[in-house]
Formats: C-alpha cells, sequence, structure tokens
C-alpha cells in the first residue's frame, strides 16, 4: 500500500472515532427531556449565604463561591447530604443532587451562617 494511501485511512479511521466519541459522551449538565440544567451559585459572604434559599430542579449543579476573605466548610444539617472540603478564600465547590427534598446547611466555622436548598422535579 502507498504512503499517501495509508495516510488517508489513518485519517479518516481517526475522524470517525472522534465523531463516535464526540457523539457518544455522557453530559451530567443535562436534563432527561433534552437541554441544559444551569448551574446555580450560593456565594458566601463572611457569615451570610446569597441566597439565602436557593430551589434548583433536580439534577441541576450549584457552585458554594467563598466570596469572603476567611475560610468556611459547609455541612447539612444532617452532615451527610452536603460536606464541602475547607473553601479557601476565592474557592468554590461544586454540588449536585438527584433526589428531591429540602436540605438545610451550615458553616462549620460559622454554625449561625444556614441557608436551604430545595430540590424539586
Amino acid at each position: 500500500m502507498k504512503p499517501m494511501k495509508r495516510l488517508s485511512i489513518l485519517w479518516a479511521t481517526v475522524a470517525t472515532m472522534a465523531i463516535f466519541v464526540s457523539c457518544s459522551k455522557s453530559n451530567s449538565n443535562f436534563n432527561a427531556v433534552g437541554g441544559a440544567l444551569p448551574t446555580k451559585y450560593i456565594s458566601i459572604l463572611d457569615s451570610t449565604y446569597s441566597p439565602v434559599l436557593l430551589t434548583v430542579s433536580i439534577g441541576s449543579s450549584i457552585t458554594f463561591v467563598n466570596s469572603s476573605s476567611i475560610a468556611h466548610t459547609i455541612v447539612s444539617d444532617d452532615t451527610v447530604t452536603i460536606k464541602t472540603p475547607t473553601l479557601l478564600p476565592g474557592t468554590s465547590f461544586y454540588y449536585k443532587k438527584d433526589t428531591l427534598g429540602t436540605f438545610n446547611y451550615h458553616c462549620k466555622e460559622h454554625p449561625n451562617a444556614r441557608g436551604t436548598i430545595v430540590f424539586r422535579p
């Protein structure tokens, strides 16, 4: 086989594989009906959250963003559902839940800083 033909076959194979992989990739930011589920943000501002109450659809992603100058660790009241690592100033934590329910959370370092996330259908 000529080198040019072999190279053409190689490129065609690579292109076919790339198309197959890109079409078969799973994207967890899409719901079962189709369409993107946007990321919602909860800002940590010193000893408060903004928003304090967040209602989202099941499967939506939530990003906790530490916008304060001190570290925070977010924990759900049941100590299981939400448990972030210590978030240093300027860092964030991505969270996603696929279950219905209302989850209250607080800051481990600042227990009076409280918030609620409601996951609905």
